[in-house]
């Protein structure tokens, strides 16, 4: 029979694997550190005891064998049957024990091979950075090592922990995938201490979504999106929360890898802008404005600094100005004040990018140009209607001594078929009809020309209460 074989330098106490609850690194504060439940050893014994694959663990030179013994226990109402998990001793001792749970313990959530290999691995790693304060010198000296191994190689080692399992399909599969689900065995492990980290061939999966690993430790490959990832992230202990299964959300996923953009390298930003401006959906371009930046949090000047060299980094033909993509008549304008204008479809980020310093469509045109509003004379018709109605209000004496305002005209891109028909300019003595209305004085053009010098004579917007009273008002004084 053969083996997969993981072993560190350094003894596990027989209790690591037979006491429930028991953890050296949960309150160790050692850099790079994956454990913390107590659990995991626990329940990748049950996993393999109930997949029926046989393991032997080693503890130096005391090896502890993991069997059940059925019990049937009874509440009075039913009766059933529980196989405990019990621990036969051998090499220095030669006791055996009932651990105290039964190998129902995880059945519901533990219940793919990987899972055990992930812990039994993972425990290497901690006991190894818990007593050599870091990893890849043992790994390159054998200490600490994953290997397959034969039935004669099966045997004790004075100061190392050994953990040995049978090697069937899948975990010869979990094997060949090593370097992908631990970046400490990958070909690059210093990025075990990077959180960012450039897109590679990791995914288990042909697609290219983001790979997600904690303190180095692959926790998920996201499925739930379409879109691919311009790179893989890599939390520590305190940016991602996972549960006992070492299981995260995708949700809580996607808004830890946003949080990260915020003080993201230049060069980390400018591959993502770049990517928006060649209009090109990706998992990191969904990211929503609240996780990289919310609205609570003023920018410091270095991710101000980084931000703004970026896109700079980005647009390699010169300085540009960031558009949302679709306001045409804004992007226009911006051209014909003699910039390059590059346009992108996330307003998450064209509104982070601008409270991070990044120059803006918004820096540069007026609040009529952000909103393709093209401003021309007012039409014959409208002047007519606005005239029409200030006489209405000034029959009614409800002009409340202002002067008639002055009318102009605009021509407005039209959003999903939709679009403001009139406005009054707030704080001035100006009202906009819109030039495709007004070609004749009409039921319609009256009630925008009505409506909006309304806003004009009381200040206020719409639904407030001035507005509405001055207009029952009014009809109140036309009826009596």
């Amino acid at each position: 029979m053969n083996y997969l074989m993981i072993q560190n330098a350094g003894v596990a106490p027989t209790e690591a694997f037979t006491l429930l609850g028991m953890s050296l690194t949960r309150d160790d504060d050692t850099a790079g550190l994956i454990g913390q439940f107590g659990s995991g050893n626990k329940h990748a014994i049950n996993l393999l005891l109930r997949l029926g694959i046989k393991f032997y663990i080693y503890c130096g030179k005391t090896r502890l064998e993991f069997f059940t013994r059925p019990e049937t226990i009874g509440d009075g109402i039913v009766e059933k049957e529980v196989l405990h998990v019990m621990c036969k001793f051998g090499g220095t001792s030669c006791k055996t024990i009932d651990c105290g749970w039964t190998l129902d313990f995880g059945a519901t959530d533990w219940t793919t091979v990987d899972m055990a290999l992930r812990e039994f691995v993972s425990n290497a790693i901690d006991r190894t950075i818990r007593g050599e304060k870091e990893f890849i010198r043992s790994i390159m000296d054998g200490r600490l090592s994953v290997t397959t191994v034969n039935e004669t190689q099966r045997r004790a080692a004075d100061g190392f922990t050994r953990v040995y399992i049978e090697l069937n399909d899948a975990v010869r599969l979990y094997y060949a995938e090593l370097p992908r689900r631990f970046l400490h065995f990958s070909d690059n492990p210093d990025q075990v201490y990077q959180s960012i980290l450039p897109k590679a061939e990791r995914n288990l999966t042909e697609r290219r979504t983001p790979m997600i690993y904690r303190c180095g430790v692959l926790i998920r490959e996201i499925q739930e999106t379409r879109y691919p990832s311009l790179f893989d992230y890599n939390f520590n202990i305190e940016q991602i929360k996972i549960d006992e299964c070492r299981n995260s959300n995708e949700w809580t996923t996607r808004a830890a890898c946003a949080k990260l953009m915020k003080d993201a390298d230049p060069e980390t930003l400018a591959t993502i802008m770049k990517s928006m401006v060649q209009q090109e959906e990706t998992f990191e371009s969904r990211f929503d404005a609240d996780y990289v930046l919310p609205c609570y949090v003023t920018p410091d000047e270095a991710s101000k600094e980084n931000w703004t060299k970026a896109w700079n980094i980005a647009n390699e033909g010169g300085p540009a100005i960031m558009c949302v993509e679709g306001n045409t008549t804004a992007i226009q304008t911006v051209k014909k004040k003699g910039y390059t204008a590059k346009s992108i479809k996330s307003q998450s980020w064209v509104a982070i990018a601008k409270r991070m310093g990044v120059q803006n469509s918004t820096d540069i045109l007026t609040d009529d140009e952000q909103k393709g509003r093209e401003m021309l004379p007012a039409t014959d018709a409208a002047i007519n209607a606005v005239n029409t109605v200030w006489a209405w209000l000034e029959a009614l004496g409800m002009t409340k001594g202002k002067d008639k305002p002055e009318v102009r005209g605009y021509r407005e891109l039209m959003d999903a078929e939709s679009g403001t028909m009139g406005y009054w300019e707030e704080g001035s003595s100006v009202v906009h009809i819109r030039e495709d209305i007004s070609t004749a004085v009409n039921e319609y053009t009256l009630k925008v020309a009505l409506e909006e010098v309304t806003h004009y004579v009381t200040g206020s917007t719409d639904c407030s209460r001035d507005f509405q009273q001055f207009l029952i008002d009014g009809f109140v004084k036309l009826a009596v």
